[in-house]
């Protein structure tokens, strides 16, 4: 049995208040929990000591966590047959050719965890930075020019000019 920091820290204060040395309101304010949670408590340390402080499924497996057979069947898979592909990819062929069903994020979560890296490198985001505006407005503006055949085929082109003012 190991406690955590958080643990023991109880474990201290709701063994002064047994004690008599603290009363429960003033544990149940240092440890940051209602008056009736740090009553819960202070029975469960009366009746198991500080053991009974320790969650009852520590140290468990989760229930929906992925057995080990099935997680080196995927690294198997996912190293040989399907070597090239990326996760999305390669969790659909899980599904449809495999008949495996496994979300994504399991799937990346899996391939990292066995040093696989993703196939496609991200590029960092590139720096924008807008213009400053300028003091006064009508100090810019803005000319657009577009030669078309504005007066029929037998004319020839002609550009239209435009201008805006912007601050």
């Amino acid at each position: 049995m190991s406690l955590r920091q958080r643990q023991w820290k109880r474990w201290h204060l709701l063994r002064m208040v047994l004690e008599g040395r603290l009363s429960l309101r003033e544990a149940s304010d240092r440890m940051r929990v209602s008056y009736r949670h740090a009553k819960r408590l202070k029975g469960v340390v009366a009746r198991d000591g500080p053991r009974g402080l320790i969650h009852g499924n520590t140290g468990r497996r989760p229930a929906n966590a992925i057995g080990m057979e099935l997680r080196q069947k995927i690294l198997e898979l996912s190293r040989t047959e399907y070597g090239c592909f990326n996760d999305t990819h390669f969790t659909e062929k899980l599904l449809t050719v495999e008949g495996i069903r496994i979300s994504r994020e399991t799937v990346r979560t899996i391939r990292r965890g066995a040093g696989i890296l993703p196939k496609r490198r991200r590029r960092p985001r590139r720096h924008r930075s807008r213009r400053a505006r300028k003091p006064q407005q009508g100090m810019m503006v803005l000319w657009d020019g577009s030669a078309h055949q504005w007066f029929g085929p037998e004319h020839p082109p002609s550009c239209l000019l435009s201008a805006i003012s912007v601050s």
